[in-house]
C-alpha cells in the first residue's frame, strides 16, 4: 500500500504563503501531516492594500479568524464593490456590486429588465442591484438571519502588510513551523523537488510542495515541464506604482477604479489612510510622471513612500507538475482590476485541499487541479479583458490596441449572447454570476437587442410588478443599512479578543 503524505513546505511570502501554510495544517495536521514554512523576504511595503471579494471570508471561517481582527488590526473598511469611472469617454460611471445570486428556478432578473428596457423602461440596471443602492448610500448590506429574497455582500480594503502578519501569527498558532527565510537552491530532477536547500545550510525535504512565491515561481519555474502563457495582448499594464493619500473624511464603501490614456488608477479606503495604486502601459506613461498623475486624478496628495514594481499577467500551464503546487499568483498572474489575488489564491487552496493527494508519489490529483484551475483563471482574465477590450476610449494608443486585439473565446461569446439575448453563457469554475457580468457589459456600453424568450410566456403585467417591486425593495433594503462609520463602530473588537 502507497503511503500518504505526511510532509508539506510551503514557499512564498505574505498573505498566500500563511493562507496556504495554515489551511494544510488546519485541515490535516491532525492526522500527522507536519507543515513547514519557507518565508521569502517580504515585498510588501506600508502603502500596500489588498482588495478583497466576500468570498475571503469564508476562508476566515474555516480557518477560525474572527472578521473583528480585520477591522482592528488591519485598519479595514468594507467594500460592496467597485466604481469604475472614464473607461469610455461621456459615458457615466459604473459599479460593479457584490450582489448575491437569485433564488434557483427564477429566470435571470436580467430578461425581466431588458425586455421592459426595449419598451421604453428608461430606469437603468444599476437601479436594480441593492449592491449598487448601497454603494450609492456609502451604506454596508449585513444579512440577518432570514437574509429574504434580495441581499448582497460585502468584502473588504485590507492594510496588506498587517493582513499578513495577522494570518502568519494565526498559521503559528495552529502549528504550522518556520523552517527559513530563504531559499539557495531548489534540488530538483525533470519534474520532480528533491529537497530545497536553504541559506542557513539546512536541507528541507517533503513530500509535497506548494508555491507561494507570486510571479517569481522560485519552485516551479525550476522543473522541466513548466511553461508560463503571456496575456499582455488582453492586459496590457506592465507596470504598478503604490502609494498613500490621506485618510477620506468620509469612507466610501466601494473602491474607485478610474481610467486614464495609460492605465488606470484606484483609491481603496482604510480606516487611517487611503491607499492609492496605478496600473499602467510604461510605453504611454513614465515611470517619473505617475506620481503627479496619480495625485491629480485623485484630486489628493501622495504622502510618504512610493512603490514601483513590475507587473506580468498571464498562467502557468501545468500548475501542479509533479510534486510540485503552484497557487495564487504563482498559478495565475492576474491585472490588479477588480481586488481578485486574494480570491485566487483563496480558490487555489480549496482546490487544493478538496484534491490533497491520497497517497505520496503518485499525485493522481494533478490532471483535475490543472483542469480547474486553468478554467477558473481564464474566466477571471475574461472578466478583466472586458474592462479593456470594451473600452471606449478613442484615439489614445493603449487603448485602441487593446480594443483591437481579438477576444479570448469565452469573453467573445458571453458579449455576443449578451448583446443578443441578455444571457451570459457561464462555464465551469466562474467566480462572478449573471449579474455581475451583465452589471459589466452594461457599464461598458453593450446593449442587448433581445431576451429569453420565455419571458414573453409572462403577462406584461406580471413583469412590471417584478421590476416596480424589485426597484422598491433595493431602495427600502439599502436605506436600512448602516452606514461605513456605523458598521465599523459596530465592528469594533473586545479587548479580549485583540489580546488573545
Amino acid at each position: 500500500m502507497s503511503e500518504r503524505v505526511t510532509s508539506v513546505a510551503v514557499v512564498g511570502r505574505e498573505a498566500p504563503l500563511w493562507l496556504a501554510a495554515a489551511s494544510v495544517q488546519r485541515a490535516l495536521g491532525r492526522t500527522g501531516v507536519r507543515v513547514h514554512a519557507v518565508e521569502l523576504p517580504s515585498q510588501l511595503t506600508e502603502v500596500d492594500v489588498y482588495a478583497a471579494s466576500p468570498t475571503l471570508a469564508a476562508m476566515h471561517r474555516l480557518l477560525g479568524l474572527d472578521k473583528q481582527l480585520l477591522f482592528k488590526l488591519c485598519r479595514a473598511v468594507p467594500m460592496v464593490g467597485q466604481r469604475f469611472s472614464n473607461w469610455a469617454r461621456n459615458a457615466p460611471p459604473y459599479v460593479i456590486a457584490y450582489d448575491d445570486e437569485a433564488p434557483a428556478g427564477e429566470l435571470p432578473f436580467t430578461s425581466y429588465w431588458a425586455k421592459a428596457a426595449l419598451e421604453g423602461l428608461r430606469v437603468g440596471f444599476e437601479d436594480f442591484s441593492l449592491g449598487s443602492a448601497c454603494a450609492r448610500l456609502n451604506a454596508v448590506p449585513v444579512v440577518g438571519e432570514d437574509p429574504g429574497p434580495l441581499s448582497a455582500s460585502y468584502g473588504y480594503h485590507l492594510d496588506a502588510s498587517a493582513y499578513a502578519v495577522l494570518i502568519k501569527q494565526l498559521a503559528l498558532r495552529l502549528g504550522v513551523e518556520i523552517a527559513g527565510s530563504s531559499v539557495r537552491e531548489v534540488a530538483a530532477t525533470g519534474d520532480a523537488i528533491e529537497a530545497i536547500n536553504l541559506a542557513d545550510g539546512t536541507r528541507l525535504a517533503a513530500d509535497l510542495y506548494i508555491d507561494a512565491s507570486g510571479q517569481d515561481a522560485v519552485l516551479i519555474s525550476r522543473l522541466a515541464s513548466a511553461q508560463f502563457e503571456s496575456w499582455s495582448q488582453w492586459l496590457p499594464c506592465n507596470r504598478m506604482f503604490a502609494a498613500s493619500s490621506p485618510r477620506m473624511a468620509q469612507l466610501p464603501a466601494f473602491s474607485q477604479i478610474s481610467a486614464f490614456a495609460g492605465g488606470w488608477i484606484g483609491q481603496f479606503p482604510l480606516q487611517d489612510r487611503t491607499a492609492i495604486t496605478a496600473v499602467y502601459d510604461t510605453a504611454v506613461v513614465d515611470d517619473g510622471e505617475i506620481a503627479e498623475l496619480s495625485a491629480v486624478i485623485t484630486r489628493s496628495a501622495i504622502s510618504g513612500d512610493a512603490v514601483l514594481s513590475a507587473l506580468r499577467t498571464g498562467r502557468q500551464l501545468s500548475p501542479w507538475i509533479g510534486n510540485c503546487v503552484a497557487i495564487g499568483e504563482t498559478a495565475v498572474a492576474l491585472d490588479p482590476v477588480g481586488g481578485l489575488p486574494l480570491h485566487l489564491t483563496h480558490a487555489c487552496i480549496s482546490h487544493l485541499m478538496t484534491l490533497f493527494p491520497a497517497t505520496a508519489g503518485e499525485y493522481q490529483e494533478a490532471d483535475a487541479y490543472n483542469r480547474a484551475i486553468g478554467s477558473f483563471g481564464a474566466n477571471l482574465r475574461d472578466f478583466q479583458a472586458a474592462h479593456y477590450r470594451l473600452n471606449r476610449r478613442f484615439d489614445e494608443p493603449m487603448w485602441d490596441r487593446v480594443r483591437d486585439v481579438s477576444a479570448p473565446a469565452g469573453l467573445q461569446r458571453k458579449i455576443d449572447m449578451f448583446a443578443a439575448r441578455t444571457m451570459i453563457p457561464l462555464a465551469d469554475e466562474e467566480s462572478f454570476d449573471e449579474q455581475s457580468w451583465a452589471a459589466l457589459l452594461l457599464g461598458c456600453g453593450v446593449r442587448p437587442q433581445g431576451y429569453d424568450p420565455r419571458v414573453d410566456g409572462i403577462a406584461d403585467q406580471v413583469i412590471l410588478q417584478k421590476v416596480q417591486q424589485r426597484l422598491r425593495d433595493v431602495a427600502s433594503i439599502a436605506r436600512q443599512m448602516p452606514g461605513v462609520e456605523q458598521f465599523l463602530a459596530l465592528e469594533q473588537p473586545s479587548p479580549a479578543l485583540v489580546g488573545g
